[in-house]
């Protein structure tokens, strides 16, 4: 069996191999949607999915919903806008306040990405244990409640050793 230095460091290696986990589906979800001559991202579906729920949302208001920073989302639709599947519109009120809504050309492809999206979940399945899923939602809530860094700063104080 091929040596694995980041399990061997346990606890130490969490975030990494974190991390690899995430490059390895990103950079395959990449490859699968040149594949089938697909015109998008890997996590551009949030961004469909959430403007299918809510119609039309700012970048702080999806920020927000999704829990990413306002960086990732303007990263994310300044891509999805190049590609004409995002627009901009002006609040009537309050001209400075920007909404982002899907473009006619996304709402006709988004039935196409839908189904994909339905059989890359059922992958998934495949791969994510239902437990996990709960193990990572408690983690993510444990995360909410209290960083990483005020835990420290509780267990070891605020000084450095």
């Amino acid at each position: 069996m091929k040596e694995d230095f980041l399990k061997d460091l346990e606890y130490l290696g969490f975030t990494a191999r974190i991390k690899r986990i995430s490059d390895k589906l990103i950079y395959s979800a990449i490859d699968h949607y040149k594949r089938i001559d697909i015109g998008i991202e890997p996590n551009w579906h949030i961004i469909f999915l959430i403007l299918k729920k809510k119609e039309k949302l700012t970048i702080t208001e999806i920020s927000n919903q999704l829990q990413l920073s306002h960086p990732a989302v303007v990263k994310i639709v300044k891509k999805m806008k190049e590609r004409a599947y995002l627009e901009s519109v002006a609040d009537s009120s309050d001209t400075r306040k920007q909404f982002i809504s899907m473009t006619k050309k996304a709402k006709k492809e988004l039935p196409k990405f839908e189904k994909e999206w339905d059989n890359i979940q059922q992958i998934i399945q495949e791969l994510v244990d239902h437990n996990f899923l709960e193990g990572l939602s408690r983690f993510e809530e444990s995360l909410n409640e209290r960083s990483f860094s005020e835990r420290y700063k509780q267990k070891f104080g605020g000084n450095k050793q």
